[in-house]
């Protein structure tokens, strides 16, 4: 028999195993419950996932039946929340299609709790399930294009996401609209007035370089970003180092060069990466060691090794993606590493805004062939010469016509089956289903020819025999 204080330790332990996750009750991070119901509607079912500011919930509202994912904030940082419902507000405003759906927001125990649509899964998982596969052009063009339209829209009403990552763009329904995307978590989104020098912001794999040396900022910083995801969906790796801002400016002047003196003399944060040499009659900017870093700023860069080192510019990813060698598909992979260079242009009063970009050939696909530009596709026939009739008058006239010899229509679809296709020139070619009801007519059109013949020669002996 269990004592009085046993027993209680036992229902307590039993308690929080209905807790859904480690981060529930710590560092004023809401204690989620299975089944526990918020604001009278909102049954919890199960947890989804967790950031510095709150935790996600999937849960169904019980006055619609409809799932929901629940965003409830923590209740020691009471200003987040309220800044957070601020910009969503706004964003509704533009009923935006590529922003996530934003329905309500009620406080349930001194947390702000935040109703959003249910998406699927995010980029970054999403690339996760492939390991990291490589996603090819036509997609990467999809996601980029849905991205440019919802920073166009936050630039209308001067708002920066300062967190643009794999981990904030979700897909719709990875079955049923498989490239269909939305931008999510506003919890650090900003006005532009309200950005000051200085400021850090974004993660440190997609942070912009005025962010690391403190120049002035504005929309840009989104931009930059973009770059890197679009980077990462063509390589299946980051383009920068995620964990120290020494080693992603180490990597930006290997491949992209220093940024120039202005930029530099600008920066405000610019003596923590290098240093300038007095005692020269030409002063100039020079990277710090790792171990002047350390001494300026305290924070320990270790080298990260990862495919950036093998690259000395943006061109150079292209040699990372091999065998590629189609006219078309380079074609292609120039025009979106002109975009991405745009994108990752280091001085952000040069970088490439989402209006402009959305105009990019390589969204707007001006530089590919007429022919996979939307361009109707011709009836499928199988035209080995121009002469040669198409294969649906076989079939049109199978009925009406004796037609050639079943031996002689045989060949046409065997030359038809085994005939090498010649270059891609907007012409379509039979499709295999086509050829294979062809050859199944001509197998029966032949049997009924054998019946025939043999029926008569039956015939025919039965008259000599009668004859006789």
């Amino acid at each position: 028999m269990r004592s009085p204080i046993g027993a209680k330790r036992f229902l307590e332990r039993l308690r929080l195993r209905q807790v859904l996750t480690p981060h529930s009750g710590s560092k004023g991070h809401f204690r989620l419950k299975e089944n526990e119901i918020l604001s009278g509607k909102y049954l919890i079912e199960k947890f989804l996932d967790h950031g510095s500011y709150g935790q996600v919930a999937s849960c169904l509202n019980l006055a619609t039946n409809e799932k929901v994912a629940l965003k409830i904030l923590r209740n020691d940082l009471p200003g987040v929340g309220k800044k957070e419902v601020f910009i969503l507000k706004k964003l509704r405003k533009l009923d935006q299609d590529h922003v996530v759906k934003f329905t309500e927001h009620f406080k349930h125990e001194g947390h702000y709790c935040l109703v959003f649509e249910m998406l699927d899964m995010n980029l970054h998982h999403f690339m996760r399930l492939s390991r990291f596969k490589p996603l090819c052009l036509c997609t990467i063009r999809e996601i980029t294009q849905q991205m440019l339209v919802a920073l166009n829209a936050l630039k209308s009403i001067g708002l920066v996401h300062s967190d643009l990552k794999t981990d904030n763009i979700m897909l719709v329904n990875h079955q049923s609209q498989p490239l269909k995307v939305k931008m999510i978590d506003f919890g650090l989104a900003k006005e532009v007035s309200k950005i000051f020098p200085g400021t850090t912001i974004q993660a440190t794999g997609y942070r912009a370089p005025e962010v690391i040396l403190g120049l002035p900022m504005n929309e840009g910083v989104d931009m930059w970003s973009l770059g890197c995801i679009m980077a990462f969906m063509y390589l299946g790796r980051h383009l920068y180092p995620l964990d120290s801002e020494y080693e992603v400016i180490r990597v930006l002047l290997q491949m992209q060069g220093q940024p120039d003196d202005y930029l530099l003399n600008s920066g405000t944060k610019t003596e923590n990466f290098f240093s300038k040499e007095t005692d020269s009659p030409n002063p100039s900017w020079k990277l710090k060691t790792r171990a002047q870093y350390r001494m300026t700023t305290g924070l320990r860069a270790k080298r990260c090794k990862n495919v950036y080192d093998t690259l000395t510019s943006l061109d150079d990813i292209e040699k990372i993606r091999r065998g590629e060698k189609d006219a078309t598909k380079h074609t292609d992979t120039q025009a979106f590493l002109s975009l991405l260079k745009q994108m990752l242009h280091v001085d952000p009063a040069k970088r490439i805004t989402p209006s402009e970009a959305l105009g990019h050939c390589f969204i707007t696909k001006k530089h590919m062939p007429c022919d996979t530009n939307n361009k109707p596709k011709q009836s499928s026939v199988a035209a080995g010469t121009k002469d040669e009739p198409p294969a649906t008058a076989h079939r049109t006239t199978a009925g009406t016509n004796d037609g050639p010899p079943a031996k002689a229509r045989l060949n046409e679809a065997t030359a038809a089956g085994t005939k090498k296709r010649p270059p891609s020139d907007g012409v379509s070619f039979v499709e295999v289903k086509t050829q294979k009801k062809f050859l199944k007519w001509a197998r029966e059109f032949s049997s009924r020819k054998i019946k025939l013949i043999c029926c008569c020669k039956v015939d025919l002996t039965v008259e000599r025999h009668t004859a006789i």
